[in-house]
């Protein structure tokens, strides 16, 4: 237990200092799939051309594991003339899982795809790669 309270005592952190760097931030709940957990986060948004955006996220997952998640992902955004907007990325991630009788840091990417119903709120899942949750799926809301 004090693994994880000095884990989250870091991540916390460097989230605080890594925030004013960032243009937005914003919240995001869902699921994932092995292991079975419900996630929830905190994200930012750092345009850095016309359709590439940096996000670096945190989160934590309960369920069948306790898990404590660091994303860096980048998405592109396809251009489309409606208010949707689709997107698509990648990034790598470093989770950090409590197992009942044991605990694990894993390094592994994700490919991701979403859609921005509107500047606040958007959908997104993630596949992942390596020894990280299988699959997400994200309900998100930007500050706008």
């Amino acid at each position: 237990m004090r693994r994880t309270g000095i884990f989250t005592f870091l991540t916390a952190i460097l989230v605080a200092c890594a925030a004013p760097a960032f243009a937005a931030a914003g919240l995001h709940a869902g699921m994932s799939l092995d292991p079975d957990d419900f996630l929830i986060g905190l994200h930012f948004s750092k345009p850095m051309q016309d359709q590439l955006t940096l996000v670096p996220s945190v989160e934590a997952g309960f369920g069948d594991v306790t898990m404590i998640a660091g994303n860096l992902d980048l998405h592109y955004a396809l251009k489309t003339g409606g208010k949707l907007a689709p997107y698509l990325g990648g990034g790598v991630t470093l989770n950090w899982f409590d197992f009942e009788s044991e605990s694990e840091t894993d390094f592994g990417g994700s490919f991701l795809g979403g859609l921005s119903l509107n500047e606040k709120w958007y959908f997104e899942t993630k596949i992942g790669l390596g020894d990280v949750p299988d699959w997400k799926f994200y309900v998100g809301l930007n500050k706008p």
